[in-house]
């Protein structure tokens, strides 16, 4: 494998992870008063055995000088993730009296369904005539009027009024935590505001290298836009090739997710690595002598950062493109120096610059997969030998396709829940069209003359269409991805710990890892086969929390029948109700309108009553007020949805029932109206609007 000596970054970055990890989920204002203090102690006692160094022989004791480094890397990365969190600091906007925030923009403003989005840094707040300095940052919707037109842009300064509030949690199972999301980013707060709540303060405040690459980016996308006739085309490449996500379409999104070729979509490590190639291939006649090699590392480095400009320094090809020049300029410098050393050498300061950046998916999958190539390619590719030169490119191709999803896999089974079943022959197909797409349309970005942009706009639309057809068709097979893999934090360490122990054995030839490999893989079946008993056991009810609508699971031996009235194909049925069913193992369901009969899977309805097993509830309606008159009814429950008026000691006097669940399909004061006579009542009664879905186990 390597000496330790040769990765000394590798061996630095642990204690900085650590560091950064502690901080995230054990923060403490006392602790962070005290860590100023404990830098200096470990720093000054560093300094006291340098110069006690030669007089005490303590070159013997050289584990005291490397055990004083991981402690102060530890200690400095707790000061630096707590004091980028903002939780402690007096001057954060939200422990301050204020009515009215002075924001600026910080990131590029992105409009969707007449709303506009951005994040935000309160640089200041105000309050009676007075402005205090403020720090923190807030994520502002607006919604853009007809009548008053707003131009947003990076650096812009706003002075708005003081109305934000948390940011909320998922309330449903299995749901996309939004608020952990932008806890990552260090925004706890966000604001709704209308176009006459805005008023300019200051234009172009911002970062001008940062705000000139936006621009040139924005005319770049306008650019695509005006000579790509077809939306999906010009959307694809503008996101291709300058990382603008902003207009791709569901289906466009689902096809690359299941085919495995969503990574050409994040401009990243893939789209640099390309730029790379062709810039390593036109530069090698200068590959002779050290001063022509270092000459040559010079003009990549460069070249990549322009191309990182182009796309508006995205986080993440800023990142790709960090990593790439370490890895450049080291092996230009000495071609001894070892990979993972430069790739542990980017990370590190990139963790400096912001520790947050360890939380970030693409950040984790980005360094998993390039630590994969690097590993894994070498052995995958030995393993068959080709004569064939072209198909010794293409196996080649294949193996890097394999070590990249070796690596990630049980990342991206953690968070995407998927797995694309033909990435290898999805890959293989596009890398060529999606190479000649990268090509092809950086020369349409850089070049000034329609006469060569009317032609090859044509031919990116046309090859971009070409690469869209192939993915579609490859979506459409059977088994193309396997869906709703939904696996604890418990199984992905355990699958980890699996390919760790692999490459263990591979570097070693340990029979200690082939053990654990063994072991591994038998706690892995019992974990997954008790969790598949466990859901086929399992009969619940889910009562989910939604702004405006109605929607119940019933979940009974493996399958489910969900009442809602959101159709399957609502964005809102994919985000909040789909993946609760999901991740209880179910694959396998009915969708039922609220007013629809049914009976089966031990489920029995009418537009007013359901049941399930022998759990009764009643749909309590205004037409009941004389129907129910004379005859009283039990039941488990009273579900009060949209059209329901009555108060609930009326209500009470003619059905006997347990609990009261208020959906959320009900406006707020009958909301509250309800609650507070509830609890005069002393009436168990459950509201779903901003509250955590309600589960009755059956």
């Amino acid at each position: 494998m390597f000496f330790k000596g040769e990765v000394p970054f590798v061996r630095l970055l642990f204690p900085l992870i650590i560091g950064i990890l502690v901080a995230y989920t054990f923060s403490d204002p006392f602790i962070y008063s005290l860590w100023f203090i404990l830098f200096f102690i470990i720093f000054g006692s560093y300094l006291v055995l340098l110069i006690v160094y030669k007089k005490h022989k303590l070159y013997r004791r050289g584990w005291l000088f490397g055990m004083l480094i991981h402690f102060y890397l530890a200690i400095l990365a707790y000061g630096l993730t707590v004091h980028f969190s903002g939780r402690f600091d007096p001057s954060h906007f939200s422990g301050l009296k204020s009515k009215s925030l002075f924001v600026k923009i910080i990131s590029e403003p992105k409009l969707s369904s007449g709303i506009v989005r951005f994040e935000s840094e309160v640089i200041a707040v105000y309050s009676d005539k007075f402005i205090q300095n403020s720090r923190g940052k807030l994520l502002i919707a607006l919604r853009m009027d007809t009548l008053k037109v707003i131009n947003l842009n990076y650096g812009d300064i706003f002075l708005i009024p003081a109305k934000y509030e948390e940011v909320e949690s998922s309330y449903n199972p299995g749901e996309f935590d939004y608020k952990s999301y932008l806890k990552d980013k260090q925004i706890y707060f966000q604001i709704f505001l209308q176009a006459d709540q805005v008023k300019n303060i200051l234009r172009n405040a911002g970062n001008p290298i940062i705000s000139f690459a936006l621009s040139l980016r924005q005319d770049l996308v306008k650019k695509f836009y005006r000579y790509i006739p077809d939306q999906e085309a010009s959307s694809l490449a503008s996101t291709l090739i300058l990382g603008y996500r902003a207009d791709l379409n569901k289906d466009l999104i689902e096809a690359y997710s299941k085919t495995g070729t969503m990574h050409i979509l994040s401009v990243s490590g893939m789209h640099v690595g390309i730029v790379f190639l062709v810039l390593s291939f036109l530069l090698k006649p200068m590959n002779r002598t050290r001063k022509l090699i270092l000459i040559r590392a010079i003009i990549i480095i460069t070249l990549i950062w322009f191309y990182s400009l182009l796309t508006g320094f995205s986080p993440s090809v800023c990142r790709s493109a960090l990593m790439l020049s370490f890895v450049v300029l080291g092996k230009a410098m000495n071609k001894n120096q070892n990979t993972y050393n430069l790739i542990a050498i980017s990370a590190f300061f990139l963790l400096l610059y912001d520790p947050y950046y360890l939380f970030d998916v693409g950040f984790q999958l980005s360094y998993l997969a390039v630590t994969g190539l690097v590993y894994f390619h070498p052995i995958i590719y030995n393993a068959f030998y080709i004569k064939n030169k072209l198909l010794d490119h293409v196996w080649s191709y294949c193996a890097l396709s394999i070590a990249a999803q070796l690596a990630t896999f049980p990342l991206s089974l953690y968070y995407f829940h998927q797995f694309p079943m033909y990435f290898l022959i999805s890959n293989l197909l596009i890398v060529l069209p999606v190479a000649v797409i990268m090509y092809a349309g950086i020369a349409f970005s850089i070049i000034p003359y329609p006469l060569i942009i009317h032609p090859l706009g044509k031919f990116l639309n046309w090859l971009i269409n070409f690469t869209n057809g192939i993915l579609y068709k490859i979506e459409q097979l059977p088994f193309s991805a396997m869906e709703g893999i939904w696996i604890s934090n418990f199984e992905y360490w355990l699958i980890s710990s699996l390919v760790i122990s692999f490459v263990f054995w591979h570097s070693y030839r340990n029979k200690i890892s082939v053990w654990l490999a063994i072991f591994i893989c038998f706690i892995l079946a019992g974990s997954f086969s008790l969790k598949s008993i466990q859901n086929f056991k399992r009969q619940e009810l889910i009562f989910f929390s939604l702004r405006k609508n109605t929607a119940i699971a019933y979940l009974h031996q493996g399958r489910s029948i969900i009442i809602t009235d959101i159709k399957p194909s609502d964005k809102l049925f994919n985000y909040s109700i789909k993946p609760s069913i999901s991740s209880r193992g179910i694959n396998e369901s009915i969708v039922l309108d609220p007013e629809q009969q049914f009976s089966g899977i031990n489920y029995w309805s009418d537009s007013d009553f359901m049941q399930f097993g022998n759990f009764r509830i009643l749909r309590w309606r205004n037409e009941f007020n004389n129907l129910l008159l004379n005859r009283r009814i039990e039941v488990d429950m009273l579900l009060l949805s949209k059209g329901a008026a009555q108060e609930l000691q009326y209500i009470k006097e003619r059905v006997d029932f347990k609990t009261v669940i208020i959906d959320s399909s009900n406006p707020e004061y009958k909301i509250k109206a309800w609650l507070r006579e509830a609890k005069n009542l002393d009436i168990s009664c459950i509201s779903l609007k901003k509250y955590p879905a309600y589960i009755v186990k059956l």
